[in-house]
């Protein structure tokens, strides 16, 4: 078996694959701009601008959950989320469905999911423009989730 009889498959399966990559479609989405770092982030499912509220923005509804007690409820009830204290930056779409989360100090895998379980099980009232239109907004939120007590029964 010579060389060429080895190279002539692989080339074969490079040129397939090459050829599918770059004839593969493009996903639809709008523009996205991520204001912190300036750099185009991945496209949002809903699609649009996701805007940073400041003080250009007082006409502006920030987006809430519906339900205030449902976020704490939700995370005192997280196992993986005892003793976690950070910042959870994400997007609020404009459907009031909730992507992109990111942490200002780093996490376990298991805090993250406890986290983004906890705040994705709560149903999110999207923000609103001046005209009452939802819009796509980045929040902030401090998450406080303070271990439980010791057992005195252990």
């Amino acid at each position: 078996m010579n060389s060429s009889t080895l190279t002539a498959p692989l080339l074969a399966t490079a040129l397939v694959l090459a050829t599918a990559c770059a004839s593969a479609p493009a996903p639809i989405a709008s523009p996205v701009r991520d204001q912190d770092s300036g750099a185009p982030p991945p496209p949002v499912a809903s699609g649009g601008e996701i805007l940073r509220l400041g003080p250009d923005h007082q006409d502006f509804k920030r987006p809430r959950p519906t339900d205030e007690a449902c976020l704490g409820e939700a995370l005192r009830r997280a196992p993986g989320a005892a003793g976690v204290e950070n910042k959870v930056r994400f997007a609020v779409l404009r459907d009031g469905s909730l992507a992109r989360f990111s942490y200002l100090e780093p996490v376990t895998d298991e805090q993250r999911v406890a986290i983004e379980v906890a705040f994705t099980s709560c149903p999110w009232n999207p923000g609103l423009d001046p005209e009452g239109h939802p819009v796509a907004v980045w929040v902030i939120q401090p998450v406080r989730v303070l271990a439980p007590p010791p057992s005195p029964y252990l």
